[in-house]
């Protein structure tokens, strides 16, 4: 199995820093200045492979101070070394950038060996992209509730990629058909270290990078599908519990909504988690219904669920301390719990006997409108904390109707060495990718 959905289930039929005076002084990682003898500076810039080195045409007639030192070695850098370009950060699909995904599949990394092929239309490439080089490609770690540590792994890896004319939806189960003409190597194979994980925490916002690669062949990125392979290289195939990759996943290449839960529901005095649950059957859409259900309050307890309008841009006020901010600001023994949705509206009431509560309302389009994102956080009367007693739940946030994905990206899976995938491609799924371009 290859992929799983936003609760976790798996799917059957998924793969898824010298000496003062003398130098040198490093100003920024591969910059090295050094005063010699003769009191001339001489400066070298290594990036990668590529090495510039020289001499200032005059020399300092009297020892500076050091702070002193450091400015004229650096503003003779600036004048006489050529311009780097800023490295950029890009998080496709776009909707990933501050929230997870909703899936999660088992390549490059969950499985020993085997090979996952993505396609991402231009649609979902951002315009910044193009004329840019990809140096460099992460992957991260799903960040579902209760989704456990993970250990740390070792795996020999492979990344392919280039440019190509076929769309996502013309992705196919044949392995060479699929690489564009000319594909480039552009990483491996190496053996790559993964580091362990936590699960997640309070503060949690988007799983933290299992995967961090610098390619040995930077991607020029021109016109085009854009094309990645991963490739796993330690066979026999193996299946491990762990080391899912976040992911995004829409369903047979359908556009629709999204439901991301940030942070853990540890914020509580009783040990069992108080978790915010999304229990709509399907994504949350304009004119349905949401239905959510606290968990983890004490039987028969005062509980309350709130929703916030825009809670990652809205600015901090009157209840709320920012998005994902600690709520420490009102009391010191909140300090671990953290806040994901402003208090626009408040439903209140007791928990039934199980320590649940469950509230229902209408996605009207005067507040959720498509592309529409919402804010939801329960919580409960927590008598046993001192100062504010509060216990608070993790935060669902709603992408209402649509996120822009649809069909624009897909992947297909082959286990072990098959050139073959005994699965058809996923329509509209693609792992969470990172870009670093420049």
């Amino acid at each position: 199995m290859g992929a799983k959905g936003k609760e976790g289930v798996e799917f059957a039929d998924d793969p898824e820093k010298g000496p003062a005076g003398t130098g040198p002084f490093s100003f920024s990682p591969g910059l090295v200045a050094r005063r010699g003898a003769d009191g001339r500076w001489r400066l070298r810039l290594q990036v990668g492979k590529c090495r510039w080195q020289g001499r200032m045409s005059h020399s300092l007639s009297k020892r500076p101070a050091r702070g002193s030192r450091w400015a004229a070695a650096a503003l003779a850098a600036a004048a006489w070394l050529p311009p780097l370009q800023a490295q950029q950060r890009t998080v496709l699909p776009a909707v990933c950038r501050t929230l997870p995904g909703n899936a999660a599949v088992s390549l490059p990394l969950r499985w020993s060996q085997g090979v996952l092929q993505v396609r991402v239309d231009p649609a979902l490439l951002p315009a910044a992209l193009q004329g840019t080089t990809i140096t460099g490609l992460r992957l991260r770690r799903p960040t579902f509730l209760g989704e456990p540590a993970y250990p740390a792994l070792q795996r020999t890896l492979t990344v392919r990629g280039g440019f190509q004319a076929q769309t996502a939806t013309a992705l196919s189960r044949d392995l060479v058909a699929n690489r564009p003409a000319g594909v480039a190597v552009l990483f491996g194979p190496a053996v790559v270290a993964v580091p362990a994980r936590s699960g997640p925490i309070a503060s949690t916002q988007v799983g933290e990078d299992l995967v961090d690669l610098v390619l040995q062949t930077p991607l020029p990125v021109v016109p085009g599908t854009l094309f990645l392979e991963f490739e796993a290289g330690d066979g026999p195939l193996a299946v491990g519990a762990a080391h899912w990759l976040d992911a995004w996943w829409s369903p047979n290449g359908v556009d629709a909504g999204h439901v991301a839960s940030l942070g853990a529901g540890t914020c509580t005095t009783r040990s069992t988690p108080t978790q915010l649950l999304w229990t709509t059957a399907g994504p949350p859409t304009t004119g349905g219904t949401a239905a959510l259900r606290l968990t983890g309050a004490p039987p028969s307890g005062l509980a309350f669920l709130w929703l916030g309008l825009a809670p990652e841009t809205r600015p901090l006020g009157p209840g709320y301390v920012g998005f994902g901010g600690s709520l420490g600001a009102l009391a010191p023994s909140l300090a671990p719990c953290h806040q994901w949705a402003p208090m626009d509206v408040l439903w209140s009431g007791l928990a039934d006997a199980g320590g649940n509560f469950s509230q229902t309302f209408t996605l009207a389009a005067t507040f959720a409108a498509n592309g529409t994102r919402l804010g939801l956080q329960g919580g409960w009367l927590d008598v046993a904390r001192p100062g504010v007693p509060l216990a608070a739940s993790n935060g669902q946030i709603l992408v209402v109707g649509t996120v822009g994905v649809a069909n624009q990206c897909a992947s297909v899976y082959f286990p072990g060495t098959a050139t073959w995938s005994p699965w058809l491609p996923y329509q509209g799924q693609m792992p969470v990718l990172t870009l670093l371009h420049q």
